[in-house]
């Protein structure tokens, strides 16, 4: 592949993303018009956050899971998000590295 194929790859995927964020905001303004709409606009975010930190976790296994009750745990007690994901962090770090279990 030649650098001139990159650079049209590239342009193709810049383009793309900007027509996807650009139809986004358009919809949005034009959606909001109806009720049932707002509720699910405003359950977007949480989806989202589910989404991306699900699959980690169960990917991890039982440690995963496990780090993940510790930082809810922690975030509960302490409401300070980088000493809880801090601690998951290195739960998972001294099970990689073998000296947890």
């Amino acid at each position: 592949m030649n650098s001139q194929n990159i650079i049209i790859i590239i342009l193709f995927v810049a383009l793309g993303t900007y027509f996807l964020r650009i139809s986004g905001l358009l919809l949005s303004s034009r959606l909001k018009k109806y009720k049932y709409v707002d509720s699910i606009l405003e359950s977007i975010p949480s989806t989202l956050l589910i989404a991306l930190i699900v699959p980690p976790v169960v990917k991890e296994g039982v440690i995963g899971i496990l780090a993940s009750l510790v930082v809810i745990m922690i975030m509960m007690k302490t409401k300070n998000i980088f000493l809880s994901m801090s601690i998951g962090v290195f739960i998972i770090y001294l099970s990689k590295n073998s000296l947890l279990f």
